[in-house]
């Protein structure tokens, strides 16, 4: 045995303190990989690996049995099944959708005890938690994700959480596809939503999109399709079957283009900017058709000066009306990740 315990020693019963203040337990964590940002069922795959240090004084490692040393001291490291036998933190993921342990053989923890009675818990964990998302300003958007390790049964009064400064590593190798990412400590906490107040921490994860997909992806496939369907007002009002047949076509292709980048986010009841982007450029498709129809009624009329007028009013007003739109949404679009950005950056440092 590598342990000196007293001999009333009780794992149910929370480490004395100085003065019953609450039990200090400082936490650091090695936030290893972000597997995956799932928007449509807004949740967040992570590996990590979580610490935990706390005094219990009933415990002691014997002089012999200290064999490695760090920072904090002189330490003997004990298998971690031996986790069962001492009193551990009752701590839990809030939101948490799944956990997994990467395990080949044993369960890749570790438990140390300093010579001055400190208790190091270490654990693998990979995880998938709920993050609530807002895909107003998509695909401009920027998201704020909470990791709440929070105590199931221990009060405020009993326990109290920190971080170690400096203390939340992240790997430098993490790439996303779509999302600059940034992580920050935030402080403890309590919950206010329950009678008896319990203490936690939490870990914000701050995801910023790159604009760059959706420019080559939608912006801009979108607006050539805008541009052939004003092209069309050029042709002869008198080769229907080319006037229609673009027409159709073209608004069909930018409605399967729609339908296409909705199924990537969730069904939301509110409108994205994207959403005003794609409606916009099917009405100005949908308005080349209404030009085309309300010419050849004017020609069946017989009203041919009036048709010249409108066909010359459309084809200057259309694409001025696009600029116009342009200068009034994308300013709105900037202005929005602008705002995002610049509060993550006082908020996340």
């Amino acid at each position: 045995m590598q342990l000196i315990v007293e001999d009333d020693y009780n794992l149910h019963e929370i480490p004395r303190t100085e003065n019953q203040q609450p039990l200090l337990i400082s936490a650091s964590i090695n936030i290893r990989n972000i597997l995956e940002v799932d928007e449509k069922d807004q949740i967040v795959s992570m590996e990590t690996t979580l610490r935990l240090y706390w005094k219990d004084p009933r415990i002691k490692p014997k002089y012999e049995a200290l064999s490695s040393y760090d920072s904090r001291g002189n330490y003997t490291n004990l298998h971690s099944s031996l986790a069962n036998t001492i009193w551990m933190p009752d701590i839990f993921l809030d939101h948490a959708k799944t956990i997994r342990t990467p395990t080949f053989f044993s369960k890749p923890a570790s438990l140390r005890v300093y010579n001055d009675s400190t208790i190091r818990y270490s654990a693998r964990i990979n995880f998938d938690v709920a993050c609530n998302m807002d895909f107003r300003n998509y695909p401009a958007d920027d998201q704020s994700c909470e990791l709440k390790f929070q105590s199931f049964g221990l009060q405020r009064s009993q326990v109290h959480f920190t971080w170690i400064p400096n203390s939340i590593n992240v790997n430098e190798h993490i790439y996303l596809s779509q999302f600059v990412f940034r992580i920050h400590a935030m402080d403890s906490y309590s919950t206010d939503y329950y009678d008896i107040s319990y203490p936690g921490l939490k870990l914000q994860l701050h995801l910023t999109r790159e604009i760059g997909y959706h420019i080559v992806q939608t912006y801009i496939p979108s607006t050539l399709f805008l541009v052939l369907g004003w092209m069309g007002l050029f042709i002869n009002p008198d080769s229907i079957p080319g006037r229609v047949g673009m027409g159709t076509t073209t608004l069909l292709t930018q409605t399967s283009m729609f339908s296409s980048t909705r199924a990537h986010v969730p069904k939301v009841s509110y409108v994205t900017y994207l959403d005003v982007w794609m409606l916009f450029c099917m009405f100005f498709v949908f308005s080349t058709m209404v030009e085309f129809i309300s010419i050849l009624i004017l020609i069946r009329q017989k009203r041919f000066k009036l048709a010249k007028k409108v066909q010359r009013l459309t084809r200057l007003t259309l694409p001025c009306i696009f600029m116009l739109f342009n200068l009034a949404y994308w300013p709105n679009v900037m202005y929005e990740r602008w705002t995002g950005n610049h509060w993550a950056h006082n908020h996340i440092k």
